[in-house]
């Protein structure tokens, strides 16, 4: 991970580093409490919350971890090629010298890790398509909304993804994710036939967004399996300028990530 503390990123270190009143922290997770009502200045916004439809806005993740976990709090069902793979990451980062991923080299993070980041996100409805725009990278999903997946897709960083409503769960499928992304940033990977399926919806009478990941790969894992993301209603919030590739203090060379 490579953090880029512009002016938002500043504001959003108040979340990174809450006091111990606001978040608490273990394993390497972040738990922010539960959304408060808005201030006066917002509550126009507000009303739009009551629609459950309607996603658009700016999000904060409430739940971040580095590592992807099972709801029990497990590896992933792992095939023995996904355990020699995983184990061979871990320990080059355990021996201080980790392998390059892509958002080292400054490339897109993939999907589902992109979902899972410490900066906001802001989503944008318009007819046949939503749009999830993040702050770290810049990086920028494009959904097509009631359109069926093709039968072929091009490969993408952040894949190719197709979306339709379930009742008021928004379900999100990916698939052609390029294999150069991580699943999480401690080590899980994935083959060219990862698939995953998001379904979206609001909770917390709309301040909050839950987001259950499935991810399904036979080269990497025995079977589907799923972690849940949450992410706080955020209006007071913008997405800000991030620059990767400026003063990149984990440039990687030969395939290991080198720390300036």
């Amino acid at each position: 991970m490579i953090l880029r503390f512009t002016a938002a990123a500043l504001l959003a270190a108040t979340c990174l580093v809450p006091a111990l009143a606001d978040a608490q922290q273990a394993n390497g997770a972040l738990y922010r409490p539960a959304p408060k009502l808005p201030e006066p200045k917002y509550r126009d916004q507000y009303s739009s919350m009551k629609d459950q439809r309607d996603l658009s806005g700016v999000w904060f993740i409430r739940d971040y971890n580095r590592r992807f976990r099972t709801p029990i709090n497990t590896l992933p069902p792992l095939t023995p090629f996904g355990k020699v793979e995983f184990d061979k990451r871990v320990k080059a980062e355990t021996d201080g010298a980790p392998m390059a991923d892509a958002s080292t080299h400054c490339w897109p993070h993939g999907i589902p890790r992109v979902m899972n980041s410490p900066y906001p996100i802001q989503i944008i409805q318009s007819p046949g398509k939503i749009s999830i725009v993040h702050e770290v990278g810049h990086n920028i999903r494009q959904i097509r909304m009631d359109v069926p997946m093709p039968e072929k897709v091009p490969t993408s960083f952040l894949g190719y993804s197709v979306g339709h409503w379930e009742g008021n769960t928004l379900v999100i499928e990916t698939k052609g994710t390029d294999t150069r992304t991580w699943i999480d940033e401690e080590g899980i990977i994935h083959s060219d036939q990862l698939y995953t399926i998001e379904r979206i919806r609001k909770v917390e009478n709309g301040e909050n967004l839950e987001n259950e990941v499935t991810m399904i790969d036979p080269v990497f894992f025995t079977r589907p399996w799923v972690k849940k993301i949450n992410y706080a209603w955020r209006p007071d919030l913008r997405i800000s300028e991030y620059i990767c590739e400026e003063n990149n203090r984990n440039a990687p060379q030969n395939g290991v990530t080198v720390a300036k």
